[in-house]
Protein backbone atom coordinates (compact mmCIF):
# COMPACT_ATOMS: atom_id res chain seq x y z
CA UNK A 1 0.00 0.00 0.00
CA UNK A 2 1.44 3.32 -0.47
CA UNK A 3 0.23 6.89 0.86
CA UNK A 4 1.44 9.56 -1.33
CA UNK A 5 2.16 13.20 0.36
CA UNK A 6 1.45 12.26 4.08
CA UNK A 7 2.42 15.94 5.31
CA UNK A 8 0.09 17.04 7.61
CA UNK A 9 -1.26 13.54 8.08
CA UNK A 10 -0.81 10.70 10.57
CA UNK A 11 -2.25 7.32 9.11
CA UNK A 12 -2.90 4.59 10.83
CA UNK A 13 -3.21 0.73 10.67
CA UNK A 14 -5.14 -1.76 12.91
CA UNK A 15 -4.73 -1.78 16.76
CA UNK A 16 -1.99 0.81 18.01
CA UNK A 17 -1.32 -0.57 21.51
CA UNK A 18 0.99 -2.98 21.81
CA UNK A 19 -0.49 -4.79 25.04
CA UNK A 20 2.09 -3.87 27.30
CA UNK A 21 0.61 -0.96 29.06
CA UNK A 22 -3.01 -0.01 29.66
CA UNK A 23 -4.95 2.69 31.61
CA UNK A 24 -8.28 2.20 32.72
CA UNK A 25 -10.36 4.48 31.99
CA UNK A 26 -8.69 4.54 28.89
CA UNK A 27 -8.20 7.85 26.78
CA UNK A 28 -11.20 8.13 24.43
CA UNK A 29 -9.83 8.34 20.18
CA UNK A 30 -11.49 10.48 17.39
CA UNK A 31 -11.90 8.69 14.47
CA UNK A 32 -8.65 9.37 12.43
CA UNK A 33 -6.77 10.11 15.80
CA UNK A 34 -5.42 8.25 18.89
CA UNK A 35 -2.91 8.60 22.08
CA UNK A 36 -0.40 6.30 22.02
CA UNK A 37 1.75 5.79 25.51
CA UNK A 38 5.49 6.00 25.10
CA UNK A 39 6.30 4.90 28.63
CA UNK A 40 5.36 4.92 32.01
CA UNK A 41 7.92 6.00 34.01
CA UNK A 42 7.95 4.86 37.86
CA UNK A 43 9.96 6.12 40.49
CA UNK A 44 9.85 4.65 43.87
CA UNK A 45 11.27 6.76 47.19
CA UNK A 46 12.15 7.03 50.96
CA UNK A 47 11.16 9.83 53.08
CA UNK A 48 14.69 10.91 54.30
CA UNK A 49 16.70 13.78 56.10
CA UNK A 50 20.30 13.91 55.74
CA UNK A 51 21.68 15.74 58.18
CA UNK A 52 25.51 16.57 59.32
CA UNK A 53 26.79 17.26 62.99
CA UNK A 54 28.77 20.18 64.46
CA UNK A 55 32.14 17.54 64.32
CA UNK A 56 31.24 16.33 61.00
CA UNK A 57 29.55 13.28 61.76
CA UNK A 58 26.69 12.56 58.77
CA UNK A 59 23.31 11.11 59.67
CA UNK A 60 20.66 10.07 58.10
CA UNK A 61 16.76 9.84 59.26
CA UNK A 62 14.60 7.40 57.64
CA UNK A 63 11.07 8.09 57.86
CA UNK A 64 9.24 5.19 55.76
CA UNK A 65 8.27 4.82 51.99
CA UNK A 66 7.10 7.85 50.07
CA UNK A 67 4.56 8.49 47.31
CA UNK A 68 5.99 7.16 44.57
CA UNK A 69 5.73 9.03 41.23
CA UNK A 70 4.39 7.75 37.68
CA UNK A 71 3.47 9.31 34.57
CA UNK A 72 2.27 8.35 31.74
CA UNK A 73 4.52 9.60 28.79
CA UNK A 74 2.31 9.64 25.18
CA UNK A 75 1.86 11.18 22.15
CA UNK A 76 -1.69 12.55 20.14
CA UNK A 77 -1.78 11.64 16.65
CA UNK A 78 -3.67 14.32 15.96
CA UNK A 79 -5.34 13.07 12.45
CA UNK A 80 -5.57 15.43 9.28
CA UNK A 81 -5.54 18.91 9.92
CA UNK A 82 -9.31 19.15 9.99
CA UNK A 83 -9.37 17.32 12.79
CA UNK A 84 -6.72 19.31 14.85
CA UNK A 85 -8.42 20.12 18.22
CA UNK A 86 -10.51 16.61 18.67
CA UNK A 87 -7.72 14.25 20.46
CA UNK A 88 -6.90 17.08 22.80
CA UNK A 89 -9.90 17.58 23.53
CA UNK A 90 -10.51 14.15 24.19
CA UNK A 91 -7.34 14.08 26.60
CA UNK A 92 -8.49 17.28 28.59
CA UNK A 93 -12.07 15.65 29.34
CA UNK A 94 -10.03 12.31 30.33
CA UNK A 95 -8.28 14.51 32.78
CA UNK A 96 -11.02 16.73 33.85
CA UNK A 97 -12.84 13.27 34.52
CA UNK A 98 -10.63 11.35 36.27
CA UNK A 99 -7.97 14.02 38.30
CA UNK A 100 -8.13 12.92 42.02
CA UNK A 101 -10.34 16.37 43.17
CA UNK A 102 -12.95 15.14 40.87
CA UNK A 103 -13.11 11.41 40.52
CA UNK A 104 -11.58 11.26 44.60
CA UNK A 105 -10.14 7.66 43.70
CA UNK A 106 -7.97 6.04 41.53
CA UNK A 107 -7.14 5.13 37.62
CA UNK A 108 -5.62 1.43 36.68
CA UNK A 109 -2.29 1.32 35.47
CA UNK A 110 -0.92 -1.76 33.94
CA UNK A 111 3.31 -2.17 33.42
CA UNK A 112 3.31 -5.89 31.67
CA UNK A 113 3.00 -7.94 34.87
CA UNK A 114 3.07 -4.98 37.58
CA UNK A 115 -1.04 -3.69 38.35
CA UNK A 116 -0.80 0.34 39.95
CA UNK A 117 -3.89 2.14 41.34
CA UNK A 118 -2.64 5.83 40.62
CA UNK A 119 -4.30 8.85 41.36
CA UNK A 120 -4.27 11.65 38.61
CA UNK A 121 -2.67 15.22 40.09
CA UNK A 122 -1.25 16.49 36.64
CA UNK A 123 -1.07 16.69 33.13
CA UNK A 124 1.46 18.73 30.70
CA UNK A 125 1.36 19.15 27.33
CA UNK A 126 4.72 19.34 25.75
CA UNK A 127 5.92 20.19 22.61
CA UNK A 128 3.66 20.18 19.22
CA UNK A 129 5.24 19.16 15.63
CA UNK A 130 2.59 20.86 13.18
CA UNK A 131 4.59 18.93 10.48
CA UNK A 132 3.04 15.92 11.30
CA UNK A 133 -0.06 17.07 13.45
CA UNK A 134 1.34 15.25 16.68
CA UNK A 135 1.37 16.52 20.35
CA UNK A 136 3.22 14.92 22.98
CA UNK A 137 1.92 14.92 26.66
CA UNK A 138 2.70 13.52 30.15
CA UNK A 139 -0.04 12.63 32.66
CA UNK A 140 1.51 12.95 36.56
CA UNK A 141 0.01 10.89 39.10
CA UNK A 142 1.13 9.37 42.64
CA UNK A 143 0.83 5.96 44.02
CA UNK A 144 1.29 4.16 47.68
CA UNK A 145 1.20 0.53 46.14
CA UNK A 146 2.76 -1.43 43.33
CA UNK A 147 2.35 -4.97 43.44
CA UNK A 148 4.25 -7.20 40.70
Amino acid sequence: MAIANCKGHIHTFGNASSGFYELKPEIGEVEGSRALILGIPLAFAEIVQPTTTLDDRRVLYLFGAAWNEISISGILLLGENKTRGEQLAKLLQWYNENRVSQKRGPVQVSLGTAGIDAYVVGLRLDQANANVNTQMFSVMMVTADVEA
